[in-house]
């Protein structure tokens, strides 16, 4: 029996934190907040980039921090993940995965921990309130230190089975090479006998 596309059942397995917040809650917090939005997240939704060149990059990642930026209180937080459960649920959607890097947050929030603490009640509430179930994806900056990464992969595997589902890398992939990461952080590989 055929069935209508929009009737089967979906995941959304990768979306990033304030990249899943809706345009209207974006110009409204940036009002809030006095936050100055440039064009390309005021007006010209969604914003035209190109993702071939470093340029486009760098504007894509200014962009986002400048949306990040209007994210300042709890009930933020849970606004976001309360509007994009909601969001998903009229998809069809079943169950969300959301990527977030906590530390782009822990200074507003009052640390890492914290962060994630307040991300995983947030992905709970808004879970509950719509039927979708959310998983989160801790991610780490690749093109911060190493050590940042381990910490974050720490945390991620304190929050495993408890709404954390899987850690990741954000950023330009051009940059910070994951294979990288072990031996700036000390693993290395055990010396050959003489």
């Amino acid at each position: 029996m055929a069935r209508p596309l929009a009737a089967l059942p979906k995941a959304h397995l990768h979306l990033h934190f304030t990249g899943a917040m809706r345009h209207p809650t974006l110009v409204e917090l940036a009002a809030t907040r006095r936050v100055h939005l440039p064009d390309a997240l005021a007006a010209g939704w969604p914003p035209q980039l190109s993702g071939t060149d470093e340029r486009g990059w760098f504007r894509f990642q200014r962009l986002y921090d400048i949306a990040r930026s209007v994210l300042r209180e709890p009930a933020d937080v849970f606004r976001l993940l309360a509007e994009t459960a909601a969001d998903e649920r009229a998809e069809g959607s079943g169950w969300l995965e959301i990527q977030v890097d906590p530390s782009g947050y822990a200074a507003r929030f009052g640390g890492l921990t914290p962060t994630v603490e307040l991300v995983l009640e947030a992905a709970r509430r808004a879970g509950a309130a719509t039927g979708v179930g959310i998983g989160v994806i801790i991610a780490a900056n690749r093109t911060k230190h190493p050590l940042e990464a381990r910490t974050l992969a720490r945390l991620a595997t304190q929050y495993a089975g408890r709404g954390v589902i899987g850690f990741g890398l954000s950023n330009d992939e051009r940059r910070g090479a994951a294979s990288s990461t072990s031996s700036t952080v000390g693993v290395r590989p055990p010396k050959r006998a003489a």
